[in-house]
């Protein structure tokens, strides 16, 4: 006799809760089985209707125009990085990673006896299948229009891309399914590696389209000069996606085997919730590694963390097309200066939200008790400013140090300024938090600056923008150098918070 956690009503149970959630979510007054029928019609109607839609438009692209056959791969490899990249991402990062792990529903499935398999299958690999058979779908009538345009042998081949993507896409929900507080770290590694190879591969093949559709005369003397070369293109391509695919399913059958043993499972914690309150060690920046150790174990880190992973792959995938051999983008006349004020503006925009999601955990008004408390135990008050404050700045020079990679890929020029702007901020952040003559401090631990905090802030960081997007030389080093004094000032300010400014708490 099959276990509960075996049979087939954990299945049956899993997927009436979907539809129940569905049904909730669209605030519909319809019977269960009504729904149910509704759907399973939508689902087996999709692929029919998307096949005649696709063939419909391939046949009349392909009668109306007279595309190479360099240019066919390129442009199917690229929409096919494009879509199945975009929906690993999100897979990812968006909250699709806790479908499994950390849902909500956690407990009533542990209470019903459903098997973390079941979920898996249910919310998971449906959705994922049903996507990438809607894309192998498109892919497939794609191939068969433009077969004769291509002219190889090896050309079906080109179907393990789409089938190599959801490989990848089944592995990654498995291994975000099965990622615990033990294994965290070892399957955290290896799947931004993966995620940012398959960027820079849809740069390099974004980079390929683009000079072929950016070169004069392309039919004669872009991509149609040299037909050659789509063969052993070809070859390339289905040789490594049936290698990736081969080595992802392994992972996902891995990942797959240990869902009943490391979701759902009542473990005794590890860890205590709250962070220990000082571990520091008298060091010439003693107080780094504990304001490192309460911004990752914050609530506001995962956001900070989404940032530094969004601002990455857009360096990978603009490097990607770098790498392709087109070098920077090619703007219009005039167009490089309001590409640099626009970088400059969304550095800053970004360094102002980043900059509270920061503090709000580690900053200086959330560790203060922590700061006295290692005052008090005779550390300098100097040395601890000093260690924090380069914490902090680390983190907002290297935001904007990415946001400034990724307008000189555009632009062809480096953005120096920027880290400077970073720099200025931040410290201009910290100068008014520590000005406070109260600083709320909530009970949970964190801080929330007020609107006086807010604009001191932004209006000692105005110079530094202002300098950072001004075109002349002699404009941007003035702000460079105020954003150095905002640095110093700011250590100046935390070293007197820590000595002289009493402390309060919100009840």
């Amino acid at each position: 006799m099959p276990s509960p956690r075996t049979s087939g009503s954990g299945l049956r149970h899993t997927v009436d809760f979907l539809l129940f959630e569905r049904l909730n979510a669209l605030g519909w007054n319809m019977p269960m089985t009504v729904f149910r029928m509704l759907r399973a019609t939508g689902a087996a109607l999709t692929v029919p209707v998307l096949l005649a839609c696709t063939l419909l438009g391939a046949r009349l692209l392909h009668g109306t125009a007279e595309l190479p056959g360099p240019l066919l791969v390129g442009g199917f490899l690229l929409a096919n990085l494009y879509a199945g990249g975009v929906y690993l991402l999100r897979e990812a990062f968006s909250r699709r990673r806790h479908s499994v792990n950390g849902s909500p529903n956690e407990h009533f499935f542990r209470a019903l006896d459903i098997s973390a398999r079941d979920v898996f299958m249910v919310y998971c690999v449906v959705r994922i299948m049903y996507f990438h058979a809607a894309l192998l779908t498109v892919d497939a009538v794609f191939l068969g229009v433009f077969h004769d345009s291509m002219a190889g042998p090896l050309t079906p081949g080109l179907i393990f891309v789409p089938v190599a993507l959801c490989a990848l896409t089944l592995a990654v929900a498995a291994r975000l399914a099965t990622r615990t507080g033990s294994t965290a770290a070892t399957t955290g590694r290896a799947m931004p590696v993966a995620l940012g190879l398959m960027v820079f591969a849809t740069g390099l093949a974004t980079g390929v389209v683009l000079e072929g559709s950016w070169t004069e005369n392309s039919a004669s003397a872009g991509w149609g000069a040299d037909t050659g070369v789509v063969e052993p293109l070809t070859m390339a391509v289905t040789a490594a996606c049936a290698t990736l695919a081969a080595a992802a399913v392994v992972q996902f059958v891995r990942g797959y085997g240990r869902l009943d043993r490391d979701a759902f499972a009542i473990r005794p914690s590890g860890q205590p919730v709250t962070v220990p309150a000082m571990a520091f060690r008298p060091a010439r920046l003693p107080m780094v590694a504990v304001v490192h150790r309460h911004f990752t174990s914050g609530r506001t880190y995962p956001m900070v963390k989404r940032a530094y992973a969004a601002l990455t792959m857009v360096v990978l995938l603009l490097a990607g097309v770098h790498a392709s051999g087109n070098g920077p983008l090619p703007l219009p006349t005039g167009a490089e200066h309001p590409v640099t004020r626009t970088a400059v503006s969304l550095g800053f925009v970004l360094m102002l939200g980043c900059v509270e999601l920061v503090l709000a955990t580690c900053g200086p008004t959330a560790l203060a008790p922590q700061f006295r408390f290692a005052w008090e135990n005779l550390l300098s008050h100097r040395r601890i400013a000093v260690s924090a404050t380069l914490y902090y700045i680390a983190h907002a020079v290297l935001l904007t140090a990415v946001v400034a990679a990724a307008a000189g890929l555009i632009v062809g020029r480096v953005l120096w300024q920027l880290p400077f702007l970073g720099l200025g901020v931040m410290s201009a952040s910290l100068i008014a938090e520590s000005l406070a003559s109260a600083p709320m401090r909530l009970v949970d631990g964190t801080s929330a600056p007020g609107v006086f905090v807010a604009c001191l802030s932004i209006g000692l960081a105005l110079p530094a923008l202002a300098g950072s997007a001004a075109a002349p030389l002699y404009l941007r080093l003035p702000a460079a150098i105020y954003s150095v004094c905002l640095f110093g000032g700011a250590i100046t300010c935390i070293g007197r918070r820590i000595r002289t400014l009493p402390l309060r708490s919100a009840t």
